[in-house]
């Protein structure tokens, strides 16, 4: 396994722990400088570290998925540049019901000093779609 693959199945990890309202492990994977940026699915952007990690801090604090599957649907791997795009299934229970959703999600990695770390990351809900021309 490269260490592309061991950095993304821990990403898809601290995703899962992001969607259950525990954001630490997903910010620890991100460039902490003023370069990464988000287009996170609450809408909006940020830029910077501290920006991205009060955002994801905030809206983790509101998720309870306790299920998460990840598609990768294309991934790309250079010496120090990555990328991925994916489908993020998540799930869970209320009041007895199953509920669903599915994020789609591009992120955009670099290698530094050695290690992979996440500076980009766009993701908004799945949803159908129907043309209208």
């Amino acid at each position: 396994m490269s260490s592309f693959d061991e950095f993304l199945a821990q990403c898809h990890d601290a995703l899962a722990h992001q969607g259950n309202g525990d954001s630490a492990p997903f910010l620890s994977l991100w460039a902490h400088d003023g370069t990464p940026t988000i287009m996170a699915a609450v809408g909006g952007y940020q830029k910077g570290f501290e920006e991205i990690s009060s955002v994801l801090s905030g809206v983790s604090q509101t998720l309870d998925w306790d299920g998460f599957e990840p598609e990768t649907l294309a991934i790309g791997v250079g010496d120090d540049l990555a990328f991925t795009v994916e489908l993020e299934r998540m799930s869970r229970t209320v009041d007895g019901a199953p509920e669903e959703m599915t994020v789609r999600a591009t992120q955009v990695y670099r290698r530094e000093d050695g290690s992979w770390k996440v500076i980009h990351r766009h993701g908004d809900v799945l949803s159908p779609y129907s043309v209208k021309w």
